[in-house]
């Protein structure tokens, strides 16, 4: 449905074990399972284009930079504006784009793997 925000921002899980003198451990739990799992770098001001994916669920997280998500509603967008260590779910079928403010590192995990799609991205003319 294109009237709703679909794209779903996950708070991660700090359990006390993970957090002491050293630093902290932030634990996500994905609902499916993941299949593949990409390291992704993309430099500052690159528009990746506006797609989706007909055939999986996409987590992202930003490791590194600053980079907006921009989810493609009816008549309008939602932006989302993700720091390092930030994580969302993008289910299949919801139009998106990434744009990087800054050079980004990012992961994204992916609940089937992209080579057993038949069509694994759908471009989307704005």
């Amino acid at each position: 449905n294109m009237t709703e925000c679909n794209i779903e921002i996950l708070s991660p899980r700090i359990s006390d074990s993970g957090l002491d003198r050293r630093g902290a451990v932030y634990t996500y739990v994905p609902e499916q399972d993941i299949k593949e799992f990409n390291y992704i770098l993309t430099h500052a001001g690159v528009n990746r284009g506006y797609h989706c994916h007909e055939e999986f669920d996409e987590y992202v997280m930003l490791v590194h930079g600053e980079m907006i998500i921009i989810e493609l509603i009816e008549n309008d967008n939602r932006k989302i504006v993700l720091g390092p260590g930030q994580t969302v779910k993008i289910p299949k079928s919801v139009p998106h784009v990434f744009v990087s403010v800054t050079d980004c590192k990012f992961l994204n995990f992916l609940t089937k793997p992209w080579h057993l799609c038949n069509q694994p991205i759908t471009k989307i003319q704005t």
